[in-house]
């Protein structure tokens, strides 16, 4: 659990400080944001590639490389949709349509947490409808639609719940709220910021709670919680809210009151542990949504016009920087295969730029095609960057790691890559508190807290390294 306790304290910590940075008005715009902040126009894609996207996605992938725990989007997503209907049918023929009911359950809130609201609640609604007596479905449904806004239609889903607990208090409509959050649902970052950041904590304390050194993390989490609560990224009314939904875990936590845990069935893995840090960083934190599958598939789209309109203009530059975001935005979605297509394609149609030799680089790398990526290497450094564009190169490197290990490349979090993974993750998150500590109105107790937070993150990084070196068999 030990790597589970630098996830949360790293995540709740570490992104609320450098939240303050991300809300100046002139945050920094390497990597791929710069290639986004570089083209004429391009709303949509600027609403979508934001600075918090990208630094949820670091975090995420930070907590992923320190927990050896790829995420359940992107690639992984599609391989448990195609596998699961055989693994349903099996299970209902042998007479577990247990498992079946909450697979299917789990199926639908997928597609919430990449952002197909409508298709998860048709699915939710078709559940409910073929087993009256089972809670689950009308659970989920209630929570997603009061996360979409939808209040009547929520109340009219939680008033079929019959039973000694109000939904909330059920892990189905937590987890549901989570991922809602995750799946960029309105209301996760307004007027449902409450509901989401207290199904969130409890899902984290959960887990916290499971550690043998609770202890120590007592002070650690209910600091946070309160810090969370009272920071001006939550409204009145809606740290209000948190508040009132969590008091029994504070007392938990702190040993007094009632013994009862979280609501029943919480589940305390790695992936819950994932899913509900993000959608707390996300909701309470930065308030904004992450890059979930729905909007790379819109930010695609937009960057596929764009680089028409590019080519039609005979705007070169314009053209080089939409095909390199247009590979980032496959790998980010899972489709390793469209990535490298891309970068092949900028290489040969932009022989002196170096980046798609760079970046296509890691594509290989991680796909273990050890003598491409060896080539492209060397494609690279005939190039001749100089040491300025290497430092940007560099940066959009990092960027296409942290985007393969979250789009379900199981690689970058193997022995051999982790580490690489880590590093690029936990250097963007520390890049952004850095740009924390530089702010003139930090005061001396909240510079010495970042201080700390990035000494976590450098923590953070040599675990993932000492585990990759752990696991690694021995040489002579």
């Amino acid at each position: 659990m030990a790597r589970s306790r630098q996830l949360v304290v790293d995540a709740l910590n570490a992104l609320r400080a450098a939240s303050k940075f991300l809300a100046s008005p002139s945050p920094s715009a390497a990597g791929h944001l710069g290639l986004v902040r570089a083209l004429p126009g391009v709303g949509d894609l600027k609403a979508i590639i934001t600075p918090e996207a990208l630094l949820l996605d670091a975090a995420h992938a930070l907590g992923a490389a320190a927990l050896r725990q790829p995420p359940s989007i992107g690639a992984a997503a599609r391989a448990i949709r195609d596998l699961a209907p055989e693994v349903y049918a099996k299970a209902e023929a042998a007479g577990d349509t247990e498992t079946a009911k909450a697979g299917r359950f789990y199926l639908a809130l997928l597609d919430a947490e990449e952002g197909r609201f409508e298709d998860a609640l048709d699915d939710l609604a078709l559940q409910a409808a073929a087993d009256p007596d089972r809670a689950a479905p009308r659970l989920g449904a209630a929570a997603l639609c009061e996360v979409l806004g939808r209040a009547d239609e929520a109340e009219r889903w939680a008033s079929c719940i019959t039973g000694d607990l109000p939904p909330r208090d059920y892990a189905a409509y937590e987890y549901a709220l989570v991922v809602a959050a995750l799946g960029g649902a309105p209301g996760a970052v307004a007027g449902s910021r409450g509901s989401v950041t207290s199904a969130a904590l409890r899902f984290i304390y959960t887990n916290l709670w499971t550690d043998d050194d609770v202890s120590v993390l007592k002070a650690l989490v209910i600091s946070g919680l309160m810090s969370l609560l009272v920071r001006r990224k939550l409204r009145r009314a809606d740290a209000a809210a948190a508040a009132a939904a969590v008091p029994g875990v504070i007392e938990f936590l702190l040993g007094t009151g009632s013994n009862k845990g979280p609501g029943p069935g919480s589940p305390v893995s790695a992936p819950y542990l994932l899913r509900a840090s993000q959608a707390l960083l996300s909701a309470a934190v930065l308030g904004a949504p992450p890059l979930c599958a729905e909007r790379i598939r819109a930010a695609t789209s937009a960057a596929e016009g764009e680089l028409a309109r590019a080519v039609e203009r005979g705007d070169t530059h314009a053209a080089a920087d939409l095909r390199l975001l247009l590979a980032f935005l496959a790998a980010r979605d899972g489709r390793f295969d469209d990535a490298m297509n891309k970068y092949k394609e900028a290489a040969r149609e932009h022989p002196s730029d170096p980046r798609p030799h760079k970046l296509g680089c890691v594509v290989f790398l991680v796909a273990d095609k050890m003598a491409d990526a060896d080539a492209w290497k060397r494609r690279y450094e005939r190039l001749a960057a100089t040491e300025g564009d290497r430092a940007e190169h560099d940066a959009l490197r990092d960027e296409v790691l942290i985007a393969l290990a979250l789009g379900g490349a199981r690689s970058a979090l193997s022995e051999d890559l982790v580490r690489g993974t880590a590093d690029a993750a936990g250097s963007r998150v520390d890049a952004a508190l850095v740009a924390a500590l530089a702010a003139e109105e930090a005061s001396v107790g909240e510079r010495a807290e970042l201080l700390a937070l990035r000494a976590l993150v450098s923590r953070t990084r040599k675990a993932a390294a000492a585990a990759a070196a752990a696991a690694a068999p021995a040489t002579e």
